[in-house]
């Protein structure tokens, strides 16, 4: 079968006019417009982080509400003798956090056992047992809610984006 180029053309034209209308459709019905995009350049992203050295390692970047639940994201920065939890590990209850590193490296240990003084707070007792692996630049690691964690041998500076995630 051969192609006629003007019918090809104006046929996707009408698909492209065609899922223009349904997405403004769907939307109006919705009651929303197109979402809109945040951008944080390299340049905010290293200020976060900067921010984050002089503040005790912690940085909010950025926060949004929908629907009443709340998004995040945090930066992160961690000095060669500091670690990002305490040796008593912490965990968050209900949320996941999604992490990518952005210099440097540290062993995160996963799991194991401690005792916690209560939800949301770090443990009363160094963490025992649990799962070692080296975490690098360019790295991704997901820990799910409740999940015991923490970080020790850092190659510093150590940073990272965390995104909790309801």
């Amino acid at each position: 079968m051969i192609w006629n180029t003007p019918r090809v053309a104006a046929g996707g034209l009408v698909l492209a006019a065609a899922s223009v209308l349904w997405c403004a459709k769907t939307m109006a019905q919705e009651g929303r417009s197109a979402g809109l995009i945040t951008v944080f350049d390299h340049s905010k992203v290293e200020a976060s982080l900067a921010k984050a050295a002089a503040n005790g390692g912690n940085n909010h970047l950025w926060s949004r509400t929908v629907g009443g639940v709340s998004y995040d994201v945090h930066t992160h920065s961690r000095g060669t003798g500091e670690t990002a939890c305490p040796p008593a590990g912490c965990s968050h209850k209900g949320v996941t956090e999604v992490m990518y590193v952005v210099s440097g490296a540290a062993t995160l240990v996963v799991g194991g056992r401690t005792t916690a003084s209560a939800p949301e707070k770090f443990g009363g007792q160094y963490v025992q047992g649990g799962e070692s692996r080296r975490v690098r630049t360019g790295d991704v690691f997901i820990v799910p809610p409740d999940t015991v964690h923490w970080y020790r041998d850092i190659e510093g500076p150590f940073r990272y984006i965390e995104v909790p995630v309801p």
